[in-house]
């Protein structure tokens, strides 16, 4: 991420230092040079570097980070003289960002928040702007429970040697989304996907509150009780909302591209057939 964005950085020509474990520039010399920092380091190793540096920013710079748990990376920031914001650019290293979303903690922004959140958007990322906390308790459901969620679910199909290839060759193309949204996550990197799960305090508690659902779900139809069934399965429903028919919606572009690609992949059946 810190590569990707010094790309952006220098193409709207902003001069960028870049400071690791390798470099010969120090965190320290590079902290004394520059307006603005930007940590973004492993997660584990975040508060700890944002610690070493803090004592040697002064009230006229801006100290951010691009880590996806905001609560202790900010709280420790606020220990320096400098602005704080603390900022997570909710995807991964990719060409073009327009489009993605990015949050914003300005806990003490100081003059710089209309620069920092203008720049994003004029790249055309859509900004929010959140507290710490609330970010986390967010993230604990969009990446902490979304990826116990499949990770576990491909943990099943393996204690179960289900034959993959041959529930891949009659799902329907909305299943094969899941299938592939969980492949996804499953091919990024496993410590990443870890620091996530460990170090957001939150995502225990969702998780917990998770397997607490299934469990209640599983002892409905353990009873055969399709009533109990059926209403909490209303009840999901209703607290959805209007977000359903939005969700159907943008499932059935999806679906409709999928199928696309797999036609021009693996060449489209004959006219005859599709009827």
């Amino acid at each position: 991420m810190g590569r990707m964005f010094q790309g952006l950085f220098e193409a709207d020509g902003l001069r960028v230092l870049i400071a690791g474990r390798r470099t010969e520039l120090t965190y320290e010399a590079l902290v004394a040079q520059s307006d603005v920092v930007i940590v973004t380091v492993p997660i584990r190793s975040t508060v700890e570097t944002i610690r070493r540096i803090a004592p040697v920013f002064g009230p006229v710079q801006l100290f951010s980070d691009f880590t996806s748990i905001k609560q202790d990376p900010v709280a420790e920031m606020m220990a320096s003289k400098a602005s704080v914001i603390g900022c997570h650019p909710i995807f991964g290293p990719m060409p073009d960002p327009a489009g993605q979303n990015v949050v914003l903690c300005p806990e003490r922004p100081g003059p710089f928040l209309n620069w920092y959140r203008n720049w994003f958007e004029a790249h055309g990322m859509n900004v929010r702007l959140m507290s710490p906390v609330a970010h986390d308790d967010a993230m604990a459901v969009i990446q902490g429970l979304t990826h116990f969620i499949n990770i576990a679910f491909a943990g099943t199909m393996q204690s179960r040697q289900v034959p993959l290839e041959e529930l891949l060759a009659i799902c329907s193309p909305v299943y094969r989304v899941f299938f592939s949204v969980m492949c996804r996550i499953l091919s990024g990197d496993p410590a990443l996907y870890g620091e996530i799960q460990v170090v957001n305090r939150g995502s225990r508690a969702v998780v917990e509150s998770f397997l607490e659902n299934g469990k209640e779900l599983l002892e409905l139809v353990g009873r055969e009780d399709m009533e109990g069934f059926q209403q909490r399965f209303k009840e999901a429903a209703a607290y959805l909302g209007e977000y359903r028919q939005v969700a159907r919606e943008e499932s059935d572009f999806l679906v409709e591209q999928l199928k696309r690609y797999a036609d021009a992949k693996l060449g489209a059946p004959p006219k005859s057939a599709k009827k």
